[in-house]
């Protein structure tokens, strides 16, 4: 197969990504080894910016600031209510954050449709078709968030392995993460060197199919080899559940990573094209906004989770 000449532009593009994230590897990494009140903010002040993102994606009209305010406040309770009123579901106990479910609020989310028609007859720029995208991602970005505190803080709360150590604690939401992004690594320089045939142009006009099946095997690959060492060494992932033990597991939510993440990317990428934005934001050099870079992040640790729920209660199909 013939490699794609890299242009100056193409050298130059990829440069500023990979500085970018070193940058974001230097602040993230340990923010999720160390856990607890360190991840707990680090995710918040990702949370409020991507929350932003999306309530300013919407350009012809835009959302007023008395829907973004009633927005903000209303995603962020998605996220957050648990740890204020589910204290046998996520608790702190010496300085530990513990979580062994997830659950939204539905009479939150009662309220944010009801609020959501009431302003949209109060503001006429604010209408119908407003009211149901910002209550989608509302809900969306606040589930989604929510299951990335889930990975993290799940493998102490549902196991009897020790993981009292906290980088021993963090290795199922590496795997995760890690899986999500080396799948978009992988997918992009891929597509770069061989990509000749175009997935869905109208969506995302430079993903390939050579890049889906490039990043799709890097992902599962590394991934599941990750996971596997990870154990060899003593370390599960998430003891009981993804580990030797349970391979055909661990294979399954290798391959979910990698194909969930293409597809988290692409149903943000299309919400840009329906908005006619390049990005999200400009506060990632090479990359966009927060929801650019942890779009399909976002969506991989939700689908995830929901598949470590569903093993872990019901142990008749593991």
């Amino acid at each position: 197969m013939k490699v794609n000449k890299i242009t100056e532009d193409t050298k130059k593009s990829f440069s500023v990504r990979i500085t970018t994230a070193l940058a974001l590897l230097l602040i993230g990494v340990p923010a999720i080894i160390f856990g607890d009140w360190f991840f707990f903010i680090f995710v918040l002040v990702a949370a409020v910016l991507a929350i932003i993102e999306f309530l300013n994606a919407p350009r012809n009209p835009k959302i007023n600031i008395i829907v973004k305010s009633f927005s903000m406040i209303m995603t962020l309770s998605f996220i957050y209510w648990i740890f204020v009123k589910n204290t046998e579901i996520a608790s702190v106990k010496d300085n530990m954050f513990l979580m062994n479910d997830m659950r939204v609020s539905t009479m939150g989310f009662a309220v944010l449709i009801g609020g959501l028609f009431l302003l949209s007859l109060m503001y006429e720029d604010f209408g119908i078709n407003e009211v149901c995208y910002v209550s989608t991602m509302s809900l969306l970005i606040g589930v989604g968030i929510q299951s990335i505190y889930f990975l993290r803080y799940c493998p102490v709360a549902l196991t009897h392995f020790n993981y009292s150590n906290q980088f021993l604690s963090c290795l199922l939401f590496i795997y995760v993460v890690g899986g999500a992004l080396l799948c978009d690594a992988g997918g992009y320089i891929t597509g770069i060197l061989l990509g000749k045939h175009k997935m869905n142009p109208r969506i995302s006009p430079k993903k390939t199919w050579e890049g889906f099946v490039g990043g799709m095997c890097i992902s599962t690959i590394l991934s599941f080899s990750f996971a596997l060492i990870c154990d060899s060494l003593n370390a599960p992932i998430l003891k009981g559940y993804l580990d030797i033990e349970h391979w055909y597991w661990v294979l399954l939510v290798s391959v979910i990573i990698a194909v969930i993440s293409v597809l988290g990317d692409f149903m943000f990428s299309a919400i840009k094209r329906h908005f006619n934005i390049k990005d999200f934001g400009n506060l990632l050099p090479g990359h966009g906004g927060v929801l650019d870079r942890f779009d399909s992040v976002i969506v991989t640790c939700l689908a995830v989770t929901l598949v470590l729920l569903t093993i872990i209660n019901f142990p008749f199909i593991s």
